[in-house]
């Protein structure tokens, strides 16, 4: 599958060398400072410009990157390292990253679209590929500390994870998190989105900034 309108195996690893450098640790350690995902955003300005507010030098051969923030419930949609659009959003109902299936947590991690579709309940989906080797090693991992845990009735570590509308948008409004592990948006927010992006679009989720 193919980068969206981005360069495929280059434009990725570049991403994930800047993110290192950018100071997201995509082992689970957040970063000593918080990094501010909610620039303020010209929708009409097409040019690069590496001296504006919020733009991503590493980011700017990649066509369209999300980037969501937990800590600020942001989610920035960048083209050409250029914040185009920026959204609230409301996450799982517990804290935390996700770790096993019905945890009610959402992932962090570097993710891509991996399918868009209507959704009958929520508008727009937009799924990611949770769990990724990563989380995987980190599910295996938590098993092993833990021999024969099941977490409760709930073996594996979960799936169906995406980006996606409401069915109760009064709780967006209110920023009352309460998917499964989903990052939601409001309707008209998740249209505009789905519009943009195409499948293979990376997306990265940052944790909480831990105390």
């Amino acid at each position: 599958m193919g980068w969206g309108r981005a360069t495929a195996t280059g434009g990725w690893l570049s991403i994930v060398a800047a993110l290192c450098i950018w100071g997201c640790d995509l082992r689970g350690t957040a970063p000593p400072q918080p990094v501010d995902l909610s620039p303020q955003v010209n929708e009409t300005s097409g040019r690069r410009n590496a001296h504006r507010p919020g733009f991503l030098p590493w980011a700017e051969d990649q066509a369209d990157m999300i980037i969501v923030d937990k800590t600020s419930r942001r989610l920035v949609l960048y083209q050409y390292g250029e914040p185009v659009s920026s959204y609230p959003v409301v996450l799982g109902r517990n804290p935390g990253r996700k770790r096993f299936e019905g945890d009610r947590r959402t992932p962090s991690g570097l993710y891509q679209i991996t399918q868009k579709r209507p959704h009958p309940k929520y508008d727009r989906f937009l799924a990611i590929d949770y769990p990724n080797e990563r989380d995987l090693e980190e599910y295996r991992a938590a098993l092993s500390q833990k021999p024969g845990a099941s977490f409760g009735r709930h073996i594996g570590p979960g799936g169906m994870v995406g980006i996606h509308g409401s069915d109760s948008e009064v709780l967006n409004q209110l920023g009352v998190n309460w998917t499964f592990g989903c990052v939601s948006l409001a309707n008209h927010d998740v249209e505009e989105l789905y519009a943009e992006v195409s499948e293979g679009t990376p997306v990265l989720i940052r944790d909480e900034q831990q105390p």
